[in-house]
């Protein structure tokens, strides 16, 4: 084919920056491919942050025999917490086991031995177990979990990415430092074949209201749960593939005797386990699984999905009595799980399927879809899916993820060790408190510094963003600068965390418009339009949906 010198051309397009698309952006970059990765929202802005923002082996799928994903899934978390030491941390949960429970105590010993058996290369401690006295005497000494029928506890440990979206940010931010070329904000609108080596695909710059046309030789499809959307803009006839069942959670304060460790508990009401997580100053508890076919673009928690958490709350902690108001938010995501019509939703695989449309009825030449995936094994799937575009290309290059250190880890072996010698220095060296120099190393890695040197010339830039966090100004900067930040959302709820505090960022919004104004140049009439935008979401997304009566016990 002739090139047109005006259009630019890639080897590899993948439609979709989640954690699935970002993992092929710099899986296919390490190797040499030319990459474009494009999406409509932001990196990491829908199903990766919508996550219970574990790092697991999928305790629960030994009970449908998925062995081989139960030992991948356990692999990748020992890569993940070697290759991104400062995002990734060890978390144990603990598993209390009622006389009423649907899963016996021996069939959970033998699932911590399996467990255990297929972790068999972990960094991490093995299971513990054992059985209590009548009354729970012994388990979460001094907390008002439900002890009555309390027959035994088992322990273990998986891990927690504390903020997923920076996982998924920092793997496409290292995709761009090997070459990949990375675009937010950018909807993918057609793709038609040009010749027999190149597809030509057409997307709007949504900042701009550009309609852009490129070149790709392959054309990955990456949207999670919008596959069989953005498949029905390529060809029609392509069959559906998505069967998506929503996952919401809601965030409530710390309580008093409340669990120490994270919770990984059987509901009272369905007999599906879900989890108290201890996380940051708050208890994440989650989730939900419902099957959803309304629109992907409006997924919020429903009135009954925080009705069957509260009573969850309720039933196992009987002296505390939680209310809709003891809620600070919600937040709801959809898993793009296959369409598996006739399975209950737990009971749908959560193993992921690489789709060569070349071989399926529609026989499109170099086109792909990503089904499923998990946060926890992105790596493994994009290995798998590079080695097919490789094949593709007529490319034989090897993967070189599986002991990449991403962006962030670069210099750190052990995160504890690297606090130990730069945390004091530096909150020395930049006249910042201890407890900011310690979040930032945690937050950034060893990329901390980058963001502390804005604050050598504008010491204003040290001060706190919002009296609930220990964000400072200078990550507004950084996160435009260096992180591809365009909206208020981007710096407020996936390059920082005050957005997902107990304010919503709410309490700070119009400070950091301001700051976000000067730096990407909005007027007055621009500023005021995000910041009326983020208002409108924060409150449509994330604020409860229940009963008026918001003091009233949900039993």
């Amino acid at each position: 084919m002739e090139k047109n010198n005006n259009i630019e051309y890639f080897d590899l397009i993948i439609i979709g920056a989640g954690i699935n698309g970002a993992g092929i952006a710099l899986d296919a970059a390490l190797r040499g491919i030319k990459v474009l990765l494009l999406d409509k929202r932001d990196f990491g802005g829908y199903t990766t942050s919508a996550s219970t923002k574990l790092i697991h082996g999928g305790l629960r799928y030994l009970e449908y025999m998925e062995f081989p994903l139960v030992r991948e899934s356990l692999r990748e978390r020992e890569r993940l917490l070697h290759n991104a030491p400062h995002l990734i941390k060890p978390l144990q949960l603990n598993v209390p086991l009622y006389k009423t429970n649907k899963r016996g105590p021996l069939v959970i010993k033998l699932g911590m031995i399996l467990y255990d058996l297929l972790s068999y290369d972990k960094s991490l401690p093995n299971h513990n177990f054992h059985f209590l006295q009548k009354g729970g005497n012994g388990f979460e000494k001094g907390s008002i979990l439900r002890k009555d029928d309390l027959k035994a506890v088992a322990s273990y440990y998986d891990c927690i990415a504390q903020f997923p979206e920076r996982l998924c940010l920092e793997i496409v931010l290292s995709a761009k430092q090997n070459g990949a070329v990375v675009k937010n904000y950018c909807e993918f609108l057609s793709m038609t074949k040009s010749s027999d080596d190149y597809n030509r695909v057409t997307y709007k710059d949504l900042m701009s209201d550009l309609s852009i046309s490129v070149y790709g030789r392959v054309v990955v499809n990456a949207t999670g749960p919008y596959v069989d959307n953005v498949n029905a803009l390529i060809n029609k006839e392509i069959k559906r593939r998505m069967g998506g069942t929503k996952g919401s959670h809601i965030i409530i304060e710390k309580f008093a005797n409340g669990p120490k460790e994270a919770l990984y508990i059987e509901s009272h009401q369905d007999g599906r386990p879900f989890f108290i997580i201890p996380w940051r100053d708050y208890y994440l508890v989650g989730t939900t699984d419902i099957y959803f076919e309304d629109d992907f673009d409006r997924v919020t928690a429903s009135e009954d999905e925080v009705k069957y958490l509260l009573r969850e709350l309720n039933y196992y902690f009987p002296k505390r009595e939680f209310v809709h108001n003891d809620i600070f938010y919600s937040y709801s995501g959809v898993r793009p799980l296959p369409y598996e019509p006739g399975k209950k939703e737990r009971q749908i695989t959560r193993k992921h399927i690489i789709v060569d449309h070349s071989k399926e009825k529609e026989k499109i030449d170099n086109y792909i879809s990503i089904v499923g995936g998990k946060l926890t094994t992105y790596r493994s799937l994009s290995e798998e899916a590079v080695n097919l575009i490789c094949t593709k290309l007529k490319k034989d290059i090897n993967c070189r993820t599986r002991n990449y250190k991403l962006i962030g880890a670069a210099g750190i072996q052990s995160i504890e060790e690297y606090k130990k010698e730069y945390t004091a220095k530096s909150a020395k060296n930049y006249e910042v408190p201890l407890e900011t120099a310690d979040y930032l190393i945690d937050f950034y890695g060893s990329n901390f510094r980058d963001v502390l040197n804005l604050t050598i010339s504008r010491s204003d830039l040290k001060d706190p963003i919002s009296s609930e966090n220990k964000d400072i100004k200078a990550q507004i900067i950084y996160a435009i600068e260096k992180e591809e930040a365009k909206t208020l959302e981007d710096i407020l709820i996936r390059r920082t965390g005050i957005g997902t505090n107990k304010t919503l960022g709410l309490d700070c919004v119009d400070d950091v418009s301001k700051i976000a104004a000067a730096k990407l140049g909005w007027n007055e009439t621009i500023r005021k339009q995000n910041l009326e935008k983020y208002i409108e979401n924060v409150h449509f997304f994330y604020e409860i949906k229940g009963s008026e009566k918001k003091m009233e016990t949900v039993k």
